[in-house]
């Protein structure tokens, strides 16, 4: 195998070209034909996990800006399905739904449709492959108050690794340090207790710890493993490169290796919106991890975190005539990854909640659009390759029924699964609407309580209908929201 300069120290390393792509992590069975019974996971895009710095803060008082929180981030914790899907037959599948409904932000009535993600791969059968893991902490002086959360959630961490795992541990303050070589996992107490003597103190050489971390691992990527750089931080380098272009061009090297990288984000000065500027690449995601977090995180989810089934997911929308794509929820970093008319996302993962894309088209004037029974919006082209190098493509119509044409400012929501997934989009708007106001001085508190009542009233619908704790915790944001606005609520 050809080698190239290693990633310690601090010179730039130049790499190879990629020889292999990775083998999808699935039982056998379960990369091919549909597998009957169980239940089945579902796939989410890249990026952003969760809106959980956004919740800290209106939990804790405060009005996020709007670098807080994404669409994609708040899709990600809720389980999208469709009322009735495709039996999926391959490691990723999309299917479309349909709503028109008034959108919170701008009073504009449009058509929603839902792009919902699931996998083929059953739940009770699917086993990660085994991990060659770089865990690189950030104890600067920054994270000092953020030392015990984070201790917490490494030996959660640890205490979820296999021993058929390799792990190297790296900190980083004003310089990096190798803590642990990269080892099979099979002493745990030896980790536990490395992570026990971590200590803060210094400045942010962001940069030096990913690269040593990189360079740790970079010996022993291999074709069945899953490689991953872990970063536990608060993302606020202030040494070396500090600047989102020079860390997106060190991930894009990596992510060519086979080297996939997650963020996990600490703290209430957290930069989110610097992390989202790299965590939309190739093989990227990022988290926010609050103390409630840790057990789901590092119980629950990680295999998933770690786990991609798809890569350059490419959507492009051909839209009837009469109607427009005006809008996109749910890609990370849209405007650099394309338009309401062609865009894609870098990397799809595996999750235990069915995530979904939302594409918004003017609804003002159905009367071109109606076939028969249905309001046909035109049609969505899915490409994506799988991690063996598979190419996969599909056609799906944007199509909405109906018994009865609905009227000019009517809604039409056929399931309350479509419910759900619009209540959940109108929820962003109205977070992203008042949130902007507020941080701009342009709040208007009777408008403002009239949209969260209108986001709280569809949230609770869907709830009545699906009975998802999720949308009860939805509700109670929004109600915590209105109170630090100082704004009068009423909800239903």
């Amino acid at each position: 195998m050809h080698r190239r300069t290693s990633f310690a120290g601090k010179l730039r390393p130049s790499f190879r070209p990629l020889a292999f792509v990775l083998a999808l992590a699935a039982p056998a069975g379960c990369g091919g034909g549909y597998s009957a019974g169980g239940d089945f996971l579902g796939a989410t895009p890249g990026g952003a996990q969760d809106i959980g710095l956004a919740r800290s803060i209106i939990e804790s008082g405060g009005v996020p800006t709007l670098d807080d929180f994404t669409p994609e981030g708040l899709y990600s914790e809720h389980d999208l399905a469709l009322a009735a899907p495709t039996l999926c037959a391959k490691p990723l599948c999309i299917d479309t739904a349909a709503g028109l409904d008034v959108g919170l932000d701008d009073d504009a009535r449009d058509i929603f449709v839902q792009l919902g993600m699931q996998s083929n791969i059953r739940e009770d059968e699917f086993v990660r492959k085994p991990l060659n893991l770089g865990i690189v902490i950030d104890t600067s002086g920054s994270m000092e108050g953020n030392l015990p959360h984070v201790r917490d959630a490494l030996h959660a961490l640890v205490d979820h690794l296999r021993p058929d795992d390799r792990v190297a541990i790296v900190e980083f303050a004003s310089s990096a340090n190798t803590i642990q070589e990269s080892t099979p996992v099979s002493d745990k107490e030896s980790l536990h207790a490395a992570v026990d003597e971590i200590t803060t103190g210094g400045s942010t050489s962001m940069e030096e710890g990913m690269m040593l971390g990189y360079a740790v691992i970079d010996e022993h990527v291999q074709r069945d493993t899953l490689s991953r750089l872990m970063v536990f931080t608060d993302a606020m380098p202030n040494v070396g490169a500090t600047d989102a272009a020079s860390f997106q061009s060190m991930v894009t090297a990596a992510s060519a290796l086979d080297i996939g990288f997650t963020f996990f984000g600490f703290g209430s000065d957290f930069d989110a919106s610097f992390v989202d500027q790299i965590a939309h690449l190739r093989g990227g995601n990022y988290r926010f991890v609050g103390a409630e977090d840790v057990k789901p995180i590092f119980e629950e989810e990680l295999d998933f975190l770690v786990t991609p089934i798809a890569y350059d997911l490419k959507v492009s929308t051909a839209a009837a005539e009469g109607t427009e794509v005006s809008d996109v929820y749910g890609v990370p970093q849209i405007g650099e990854h394309g338009s309401g008319k062609l865009f894609d996302v870098s990397t799809v993962f595996l999750s235990k909640r069915k995530g979904g894309i939302v594409l918004r088209l003017d609804g003002s004037n159905l009367e071109p659009l109606v076939s028969g029974e249905a309001i046909e919006a035109g049609s969505v082209t899915i490409e994506y390759e799988t991690p063996e190098g598979v190419l996969e493509k599909d056609t799906l119509s944007m199509r909405l029924p109906f018994q009865t044409l609905p009227g000019p400012t009517d809604a039409l929501l056929p399931t309350p699964h479509i419910a759900r997934t619009l209540a959940v989009t109108n929820e962003y708007l109205v977070l992203k609407r008042l949130c902007g106001d507020y941080h701009t001085g342009s709040l208007d508190a009777e408008d403002a309580a009239a949209r969260l009542e209108g986001a709280i009233a569809r949230l609770t619908s869907a709830d009545a209908a699906l009975s998802d704790e999720n949308l009860k915790r939805e509700i109670t944001l929004l109600q915590k929201l209105g109170q630090n606005l100082g704004l009068v609520v009423e909800t239903p």
